[in-house]
């Protein structure tokens, strides 16, 4: 076991990651200056609505963004196990995704390859990474969908994509993503198009597989509720930057950021289920044209002249902090 599997030591490090878009109608400054770590065996969530640049984040720390229209602008900095991986070579982040890194994305109903059994999509990384035949890769598949909760995985590991559930594809999902025992493992909305019945099953799965195969856990959601089943931290993001940083204890219990309390504002309560659920009014702004100041001002209830300025995170504790002027005031 390396030093970053160990419980609290830093796995992944970004540092000021700027991932730009070139486009005609300009420059969509999508991720603008992120930074945060993920430490070994954790489950590090990172929250917010669509469009805040959540999953761009995810994307290029495994390169997986075209390039162009995108780019990781100099001064950008992602290092997993201090290795530096902005301008790493194809060969070695390819060996790196599916190995070292995997991924769940976001849609289980089209992730799969469709004209591929679930075996076969299952063994590629298998062969690929530990050099595995095809009889040794179709029963390592078996061994892997039995630990994901599967029924009858030697048949299903013959069938299709289409001949499975929404459920038993994130599954397939899962297991694809644990195959070759990763370090880090990245789920990108991983219960998005999922019954609430077969999300609580997911997560829980999540949760028991990262205690079981040592790993930690980058989530990325825009669903309060399953950061607070499964994170131990939060990075909260807005128009493409960190505004709040904490444990999953400091948000729920004393948000600092206004876009926080929002996000928390609109979940319905237990205890008054009667209640009137809020939203925040506005949507989030484009990229390519990011407000000055506080990009948060024109959505704010609590906007105020101090707003006008470009804000800077306020270090507010260990891995404490809030992107707003009230806070230092």
């Amino acid at each position: 076991m390396s030093d970053a599997q160990t419980a609290g030591a830093s796995l992944l490090a970004v540092s000021d990651l700027r991932t730009w878009f070139h486009t005609d109608q300009g420059v969509a400054r999508a991720v603008d200056g992120v930074s945060f770590e993920v430490r070994g065996r954790e489950t590090l969530g990172i929250v917010g609505e669509s469009g805040c640049g959540k999953t761009v984040t995810s994307l290029s720390v495994l390169g997986l963004l075209p390039q162009p229209p995108a780019k990781i602008q100099e001064g950008s900095s992602i290092r997993f196990e201090g290795e530096e991986l902005v301008g790493a070579s194809t060969k070695r982040m390819r060996a790196l995704r599916g190995n070292e890194i995997s991924m769940i994305f976001q849609e289980p109903m089209s992730s799969l390859n469709p004209v591929y059994k679930v075996g076969d999509q299952i063994g590629e990384a298998l062969r690929l990474h530990r050099g595995m035949n095809k009889r040794a890769s179709r029963a390592e598949a078996v061994r892997l969908l039995t630990e994901v909760g599967i029924p009858e995985p030697d048949r299903r590991v013959d069938e299709y994509p289409h001949q499975l559930s929404g459920g038993m594809r994130q599954r397939v999902m899962i297991a694809m993503a644990l195959s070759c025992e990763p370090q880090l493992l990245i789920a990108d909305e991983p219960t998005t198009a999922l019954d609430v019945t077969i999300q609580a099953q997911i997560l829980e799965l999540l949760a028991s597989l990262r205690d079981s195969h040592g790993m930690a856990v980058l989530l990325i959601t825009h669903d309060l509720g399953v950061v607070a089943e499964v994170c131990d931290r939060v990075v909260v993001m807005y128009a493409g930057q960190v505004v709040e940083t904490g444990t999953v204890h400091e948000i729920f219990q004393d948000p600092q950021h206004p876009y926080t309390r929002g996000l928390l504002d609109s979940l319905p309560s237990v205890d008054d289920p009667g209640q009137r659920l809020r939203s925040i009014p506005g949507t989030v702004p484009n990229p390519i044209a990011w407000p000055h100041g506080c990009r948060f001002k024109d959505r704010c209830s609590l906007a105020g002249p101090g707003c006008e300025k470009p804000q800077d995170l306020v270090e507010l504790g260990v891995d404490r902090a809030a992107r707003c002027w009230r806070v230092e005031s």
